[in-house]
């Protein structure tokens, strides 16, 4: 038994109402998904705005820990070079109360 001719092919032809509601539905979508990508549009906005903020706050504070960094060695290295001096000032006096010369002493210093 045949098939009659293009009836699997067959368009349907929607009504003029029909049209129109897909019209409606799709320019109502349309509408949502362009309110949608402005709103996506604005908070993308105020978040580089947020992250420029955040990345200066950075940077500052990178260059503070760094500038602290730097105080700390630097007193790191005055307490260093004070307790030498103490040590020599101990050692010296330790010396000069043993009966040492001046000419002994600087010899003994710079050995």
């Amino acid at each position: 038994m045949s098939r009659p001719k293009g009836s699997k092919n067959k368009k349907t032809l929607l009504s003029e109402a029909q049209l129109e509601d897909k019209i409606a539905a799709q320019e109502l979508l349309k509408k949502r998904l362009a309110e949608e990508e402005s709103k996506l549009s604005a908070d993308m906005e105020e978040l580089k705005i947020r992250l420029k903020a955040k990345k200066k706050e950075l940077r500052v504070a990178d260059r503070t820990l760094t500038n602290l960094k730097t105080r700390k060695e630097q007193a790191d290295a005055a307490a260093a070079t004070a307790a030498q001096k103490k040590e020599i000032e101990k050692v010296v006096s330790t010396l000069v109360n043993s009966g040492h010369s001046a000419d002994e002493i600087l010899g003994m210093l710079g050995k």
